[in-house]
């Protein structure tokens, strides 16, 4: 789709943007990267593959990235703030709808044709702009488009280990062209359509109940901290790198509250620190999986309770426990087991736990300060909230199945 950027400029005769539709662009950039994100949160739960899990969590923290840099630059412009306030309808549900595919293929070829709209368009604006006084909009937007380039190809690749395209894809597709057409394309320049685009019938997205995986993994039992600690090298670290595959339930965690931070009033750091602290996670799965198969082992059990006990708590709950409980009860182990793989000669295990130690201690930082932040102008402190969540969990444990218990 035409998105008329250049054309903007030439009916001007300014030669350039002005600040006032450069401000009106970056915010529906920014809308659109943001809507991805939602998306992106929504279906990394859904999606059964976990390599396309973690391949999907990396593109999330992409958008992110994006998103951030899109916000820095409107933040320096003149009206360049109160992003949400500013976006006409048709855009809005552009970025309300993107999550509701039919099935997971139809998602990722949605997200595909989105991402070739969103590289047309920064290709454009940042062709059509002055080399002086656009200069700050044209390297933010080559370094965006070089980035959306990317992901694309990935995606793509995604699309060869699906199913044979179908009628719901193609529907699906058609829909989030029709969605666009009505708002004049990302940047609100293109030909717009009169008619109101119908949602396929059976595209809804359904928030799983549980982090769904396909039947390589099961939910098991992974053992308990100090079991491992006797074991012989090898046998110990297939052990704790199993403990690593398990960090999907701290990214799954970290999904909800993404997904949940939607419409949030927030500042723009916020964001970035959520989805920065859900990429980690992401990646100390990956570590898990990469490290296991090093050692021989096929990945193969998960276990979720630590994700799905937190589900009915509120987002401001669910941050807290994750960073300022679990991630802080766990931290004492992290130091242990750094100097364990270097005492032992296993420097590719102890590159995995140095980073993981590192980026845990983030976390916890991350969490002390946004617990603040939701709690500024509340009644309740953080230990009040911790209580709330003491009691919670003594709720959860009280619904176990028999022989089960909350490993917190």
């Amino acid at each position: 789709m035409k998105e008329n950027v250049r054309e903007y400029v030439e009916e001007r005769l300014q030669g350039g943007v002005d600040i006032s539709k450069s401000v009106e662009l970056l915010r529906r950039y920014a809308y659109i990267e943001q809507s991805c994100v939602r998306a992106l949160a929504g279906w990394f739960l859904k999606i059964p593959d976990w390599e396309m899990k973690i391949e999907l969590g990396y593109h999330l923290y992409a958008h992110a990235e994006r998103l951030n840099e899109l916000g820095t630059r409107l933040e320096e412009l003149r009206g360049g703030r109160h992003r949400d306030a500013n976006i006409e309808p048709a855009l809005a549900r552009v970025g309300e709808e993107l999550i509701q595919a039919p099935d997971e293929r139809s998602f990722l070829s949605g997200l595909a044709w989105m991402l070739r709209n969103l590289a047309d368009v920064y290709r454009e604006h940042a062709e059509a702009g002055d080399s002086s006084a656009n200069a700050l909009e044209i390297r933010i937007l080559y370094r965006l488009l070089s980035d959306v380039e990317r992901e694309l190809e990935s995606v793509k690749k995604l699309l060869l280990l699906q199913s044979s395209p179908s009628e719901e894809e193609n529907r699906w597709t058609t829909y989030l062209q029709e969605l666009l057409q009505e708002a004049g394309c990302i940047g609100g320049l293109g030909t717009r359509i009169g008619r109101k685009a119908l949602r396929p019938e059976k595209a809804l997205f359904e928030w799983p109940a549980h982090m769904i995986f396909d039947d390589r993994i099961q939910h098991d039992d992974l053992g308990s901290y100090e079991s491992k600690l006797s074991l012989p090298l090898r046998e110990r670290s297939i052990g704790e790198f199993q403990v690593y595959f398990n960090e999907f339930y701290a990214a799954a965690l970290l999904a909800t509250i993404i997904f949940d931070s939607w419409k949030l009033d927030a500042p723009r750091q916020y964001f970035m620190d959520i989805a920065h602290h859900f990429w980690d996670e992401v990646r100390h799965a990956q570590f898990g999986a990469i490290r296991l198969r090093e050692l021989g082992v096929e990945p193969s059990k998960v276990n979720m309770v630590l994700f799905e006990q937190s589900q009915g708590m509120p987002l401001l709950h669910r941050l807290c426990y994750l960073t300022l409980g679990l991630e802080v009860y766990f931290m004492p182990r992290k130091s242990v087991r750094v100097r364990y793989y270097e005492q032992q000669g296993d420097p590719r295990s102890q590159l995995f736990a140095d980073v993981d130690w590192s980026d845990e201690s983030n976390h916890v930082r991350y969490g002390k300060h946004w617990v603040d932040y939701l709690l500024k102008d509340d009644a309740r402190s953080i230990e009040d909230v911790q209580e709330e969540i003491t009691k919670y969990m003594e709720t959860y444990a009280n619904n176990l199945p028999d022989g089960q218990k909350v490993p917190w």
